[in-house]
């Protein structure tokens, strides 16, 4: 996973998806899409409005740094005062909306030392165009159709670095920025990192143009844009490294103090600049970071990173892996033959680019007789746009120096994704386990698929040759109910809220490492009282289950943050590990028509509401766990409570076990509250065992939403949802056998 924290355990692979029915309309829960502006400078305050659904009885904004406060200014319309504190790390941080529907999903909140400003609503012209001052940052949406206009003074010689940001803030906007010159005419375009560079010809006026790629506008579509005189970093190398005390790295781009030429030029043809500090030396920004990596970057540890400039002007935010414990090597060059690849120590890294087009290189790593290794190549994960092809041959070596090659190897995309549509881990990237007949050496050539005309240097790659280690990473991330139900291709934003006698489906997906199966227990730590976790055991090799959090009677009110945590024997020792919280950044209706974007968060934030109960609640009656024979039949009896204007009747099905998915509805209809659930054992051959299941039904009503900032509320809500039961335990026992007629 992605950790942008080195101060905190980067969890192991496992998803704990939260899946509420939204996507058929769930209950409401509150859901933000949008927080403008979205930054405010440090030791300042900013006005900010929440925009998004379910946003009714506004009460605060949670942010993820505690030196950032809010005050309620206006609840109707969702306006809050922030405060950053003068000691706040310039940074991305998360903030949460807490309203009566309960705590949202969080989105991206920047804070720094650049001067704050909001784009006015009128600048969609060359003749309105707002000004943009030295050092100083402006915050604005994009508007439909339309482009929106600054300006900004420099005199002859001067150098421009004006960075425009969306994507890394959770915006759907992906800007296009222009540099023209006062009468209009195009001098610069934006790079792929939202960067102009520019140094004016004269002394004048120049104007900034930004718009979405296709003149998409709204409150989801917002950027920030700055003109900073600080430095700029384009890339690192390495991108991995062995330690965060110890390690050094390149930093290549723009205004860098204290560098030197780096002899070659961007895409952009601007000459880079290259520095080489040590990682101690570098501020660690706020985690998330601001940052764009994919969800398949999971599996690497790390932290994100800022430089500091000859002012109180930091860089913009770059990622750098961690790999504890493996010895670093650099890429030398003239490698691109196997008779000249570069021989690296193994178990090790070697850190390199695919620079220029067309590059290829060589590598051998030494090997020993009957270990089991993996070989990992990184960069896609990285942020790289590359599609690394790798192709790999193990050569054994006698004695007498005699080679004994065996067949050469290509690598494509990893296609395994336990993340599903939600969190998607496929990767252009390659990992391969290989366990060695012989002593001597792995051979491996790489080059990018996607570096065949441009020569780019920030193309950058490390190859890793480690000896197996068992283990596994877990993750934590929304979904909605659909995930489940495939009855749908909704991904919802979903925060994690539960009501008086609700149950909430969990994913559990595991990405086991290094060729562990062993079974995990999963606990939840930080539940209010009244909360629990079902379903707790991944069994051995299973990649997923799904758990359950049941909020029963009693249970108290709650707004904070939790954490899952996965322990594992992995040979005579207990591994445990936290799970990383991820968040869907937008809503999609269609996914297989429209991208899902989905990041690492901050926190696993979870509210309960104990004044609003769940609609519909049905419970077991009698003894548990319910027994039945093999070959009979068992009856469960039920008890149907409704809460409100639920009168319909509903269907319940038998949710958790395979062998009874073919197993009828079971109809309770309006009015009913006691029902009987009746399973032939028999008929759909449950075997033998221990079970765990739920029943769950689609739910048609009127939600009557619960007090609004303390006081009563009228209004109400047709709702269809997809409802849950606590779970119910059954037990299969052997049939006794007939007993033996005794013989006279």
């Amino acid at each position: 996973m992605i950790h942008f924290s080195s101060s905190r355990l980067f969890c192991v692979g496992l998803f704990l998806c939260f899946e509420l029915g939204q996507a058929l309309g769930q209950l409401p829960t509150a859901h933000i899409t949008a927080v403008f502006p979205l930054g405010c400078q440090i030791g300042e305050e900013a006005e900010v409005q929440v925009h998004g659904g379910d946003l009714e009885g506004a009460a605060e904004l949670r942010f993820s740094h505690p030196g950032i406060t809010a005050e309620l200014t206006n609840a109707d319309e969702r306006k809050f005062k922030v405060r950053v504190a003068v000691d706040v790390p310039s940074g991305v941080y998360e903030v949460r909306f807490v309203g009566a529907l309960g705590l949202s999903n969080p989105r991206l909140f920047a804070v720094g030392t650049l001067d704050e400003s909001r784009s006015p609503s009128g600048n969609t012209s060359i003749k309105t165009a707002a000004a943009l001052g030295a050092d100083s940052v402006v915050n604005g949406v994009s508007v439909t159709r339309q482009s929106s206009w600054f300006q900004v003074g420099a005199k002859k010689g001067q150098r421009l670095l004006l960075r425009v940001s969306a994507k890394s803030l959770d915006s759907r906007m992906s800007p296009v920025m222009l540099l023209r010159s006062g009468a209009g005419e195009r001098l610069a375009r934006a790079n792929a990192d939202g960067l102009i560079d520019f140094t004016a010809p004269a002394n004048g006026n120049f104007l900034i143009q930004v718009h979405d790629t296709i003149f998409r506008g709204g409150t989801e579509y917002f950027f920030r844009l700055e003109n900073s005189s600080g430095p700029h970093v384009d890339f690192i190398s390495p991108a991995i490294v062995p330690s965060f005390s110890e390690s050094e790295i390149t930093l290549f781009g723009r205004n860098l103090p204290g560098s030197k030429p780096a002899g070659f030029k961007a895409v952009d043809g601007q000459s880079l600049e290259q520095l080489s500090v040590k990682i101690s030396e570098l501020n660690q920004a706020g985690q998330p970071g601001g940052v764009v990596l994919p969800p398949a970057a999971i599996v690497l540890d790390g932290g994100v990173f800022r430089l500091p400039g000859n002012s109180s002007v930091e860089s913009n935010p770059f990622f750098v892996g961690l790999r504890p414990g493996n010895l670093l090597t650099m890429e030398q060059g003239s490698n691109d033959a196997a008779d000249r690849a570069q021989i690296i120590p193994a178990p090790g890294l070697v850190a390199g680019s695919f620079y220029p087009a067309r590059d290829v290189d060589c590598f051998r790593f030494p090997i020993k007789k009957n270990e089991v290794y993996w070989l990992e190549v990184f960069s896609q994960r990285l942020g790289c746009g590359t599609n690394p092809y790798v192709t790999a041959q193990l050569v054994g070596v006698s004695e007498d120096g005699k080679e004994s090659p065996e067949a050469v190897k290509e690598f494509y995309d990893s296609k395994d994704n336990p993340g599903g549509r939600g969190f998607n881990v496929t990767n252009r990237d390659i990992s391969w386990r290989f366990q060695s007949k012989d002593d001597g050496h792995c051979r491996v050539m790489l080059r990018d698929l996607f570096n065949q005309s441009t020569d780019d240097p920030s193309r950058g790659y490390v190859v890793a040759l480690r000896r197996e280690h068992p283990g596994f990473r877990l993750v934590v991330h929304p979904q909605t109910v659909a995930g489940v139900w495939k009855k749908n291709k909704i991904i919802e934003l979903t925060g994690t809220h539960l009501r008086k006698g609700t149950t909430l489906p969990v994913q559990i997906i595991v990405l086991r490492e290094g060729s562990f199966s062993g079974p995990i227990t999963i606990t939840a730590e930080g539940l209010p009282r009244g909360v629990e976790l079902h379903h707790c055991r991944v069994k051995a090799s299973e990649k997923a289950i799904t758990a359950f959090l049941t909020a029963s009677e009693p249970v108290v009110s709650f707004i904070g943050n939790v954490r899952f945590v996965g322990k594992a024997m992995i040979g005579d020792r207990e591994v445990e590990q936290v799970a990383w919280p991820t968040a869907t950044i937008h809503r999609v209706g269609d996914y297989d028509k429209e991208a899902v974007f989905s990041r690492v968060a901050k926190e696993c934030g979870l509210s309960i509401n104990a004044e609003d109960a769940e609609p519909i609640q049905v419970t077991t009656e009698g003894d548990v766990p319910f027994t039945g024979l093999a070959g009979g039949k068992v009856k469960i009896p039920l008890k149907v409570k409704r809460t409100g204007e639920y009168n319909e009747s509903i269907k319940l099905k038998v949710f958790g076990i395979s062998q009874l998915d073919k197993l009828g509805e079971l109809e309770v209809k309006k009015g009913q509250g006691d029902a009987l659930l009746e399973i032939d054992l028999a008929k759909f051959k449950v075997p033998v065992g221990r079970y765990t299941f739920h029943l769950a039904s689609t739910v048609k009503g009127k939600y009557q939403y619960p007090p609004l900032n303390g006081k009563k509320s009228e209004k109400k809500k047709d709702v269809t949802y997809q409802m849950f039961s606590p779970p119910i335990v059954l037990e299969v026992a052997s049939a006794p056998k007939p007993s033996e007629k005794t013989v006279k």
